[in-house]
């Protein structure tokens, strides 16, 4: 995927931030739905992108490179991620970052729960991805230790912490800044069949 398209995501982010924080008469709105449906009946006509899967769905480095593009947590091609950014992998943790705004308040000034929640699972599935365990979630416990602002730097931190063959227990936690605010634990069972590469 191109420089562009990922700045597209980041002008629709944006747009969609503004929509969410400015106090919107009717004109300009027409005004902006004509140029928005514009928009998309130009992509509308161009042809459509198989998905990973429908390609190979054995290939982990397609399907990774899907995910970085397009994933809804992570991919920074797509409209809806925060996005996460991932770091590289130093003995076995991963790490990434993210930086929650107004579209993801839940309380007044807080980012909500599931967003955070959600954060987990995706570093969480990174972390057993790259283990090479290749499994799916069969359980995942969010501890919060303390209300996590909007607008603040997270920093997610995740490992595998046990693997018995056919189930692992992977571990992380949410930092701002020195102090841990929530904390969550994943269980992930192997797919079978699943290949030890990633």
């Amino acid at each position: 995927m191109s420089d562009e398209a990922r700045a597209v995501a980041a002008e629709l982010r944006a747009i969609a931030e503004l929509l969410a924080t400015r106090e919107l008469d009717d004109d300009t709105l027409t005004v902006t739905r004509a140029h928005l449906d514009a928009v998309r009946a130009t992509l509308h006509d161009l042809p459509t992108r198989p998905r990973w899967y429908e390609i190979d769905p054995s290939d982990r480095a397609l399907s990774r490179a899907h995910h970085d593009e397009f994933g809804p947590l992570r991919g920074e091609a797509s409209v809806v991620a925060l996005p996460l950014v991932f770091e590289p992998t130093h003995d076995g943790r991963v790490t990434a970052r993210a930086r929650g705004g107004v579209l993801h308040e839940g309380p007044p000034r807080l980012v909500h729960g599931g967003i955070v929640a959600a954060c987990f699972d995706e570093v969480l599935a990174v972390a057993q991805r790259d283990a090479g365990i290749h499994g799916l979630t069969t359980e995942l416990t969010v501890r919060y230790r303390r209300p996590i602002t909007v607008d603040t730097d997270l920093e997610f931190r995740a490992w595998i912490e046990s693997d018995d063959g056919r189930r692992a227990t992977g571990r992380a936690e949410c930092r701002v800044g020195d102090d841990v605010a929530a904390e969550a634990t994943a269980t992930f069972a192997r797919l079978r069949g699943a290949s030890e590469e990633s």
